[in-house]
């Protein structure tokens, strides 16, 4: 083809048109092709190594940096995407499963991506990889960042079932010396300030005040007082914040004898 354009004198700019067009389809195809060697590796429940799955999801996040955000380009459509990696969550290896995790963090750019990623109910899967045991640290890093990602996309569309996961981390991590523990408490923080509704629903607040009396570091007890307190100040939040439960242990801080008047 190079040849052809040199030999056509006449209208050369209209060749090296002809010479982009042609190469920009061939890259759209090849990005299809390696897209579909990528998916049906990941999916394959026989006949591929873990290790070869796991070379596949790195090679989906290259492809997905290099090519962007574009079904057109993709050949598959995002649900088929989420569907494969979903399955990649569910492998007995945990490298695998944090791979997956990764592969679906660099995947959700936009809320439309998002939703789709909970219609097919793929936040269970991300809570069963933040309560798994504590020694998957790699797997369990993956899903928190994963978290965090999603709050940042819309944090109103944040599903509850992991909002649970997070929040009996952030109980009873500290008696089970969890290291996940602070990391949990951080995302509860940030999600009670851009969606406090679903913390609420969950008893979310309680777990934060109950880390304030556990934590015996005064910076990490007045960010947790502060989220409090951020609800408190607008009139649309203090409506979360239950006086008889969060609103009274709050008081404790203040007052040392608060505790004690209800028996006088």
């Amino acid at each position: 083809l190079l040849s052809a354009c040199r030999l056509r004198g006449s209208n050369p700019q209209g060749d090296w048109r002809i010479l982009l067009l042609f190469l920009s389809v061939f890259s759209l195809t090849e990005a299809s092709d390696n897209l579909r060697e990528i998916l049906q590796n990941v999916a394959k429940q026989r006949g591929v190594s873990n290790m070869r799955k796991l070379g596949h999801l790195n090679n989906f996040i290259k492809l997905l940096c290099s090519v962007g955000h574009s079904e057109e380009k993709f050949g598959f459509t995002y649900e088929e995407i989420i569907i494969c990696l979903r399955l990649a969550l569910l492998n007995e290896a945990k490298e695998v499963r944090a791979a997956g995790l990764r592969a679906l963090r660099y995947l959700i750019r936009d809320s439309t991506i998002l939703q789709k990623v909970l219609r097919l109910q793929v936040d269970y899967l991300i809570s069963r990889c933040i309560d798994i045991q504590q020694s998957n640290e790699v797997e369990r890093t993956q899903a928190l960042r994963l978290v965090r990602k999603m709050i940042t996309v819309n944090a109103l569309l944040f599903p509850s079932s992991i909002v649970n996961s997070l929040i009996a981390v952030g109980n009873d991590g500290l008696q089970e010396r969890d290291r996940m523990v602070r990391a949990c408490i951080a995302i509860i923080c940030e999600l009670a300030l851009k969606n406090p509704e679903v913390v609420a629903q969950r008893g979310g607040l309680s777990t934060i005040l109950k880390n304030v009396i556990d934590c015996q570091l005064s910076r990490i007890n007045e960010a947790l007082i502060t989220t409090i307190l951020h609800l408190l100040n607008h009139p649309h939040t203090r409506q979360y914040v239950r006086s008889d439960v969060e609103l009274e242990v709050l008081e404790s801080f203040f007052s040392p004898f608060h505790a004690l008047l209800k028996y006088f």
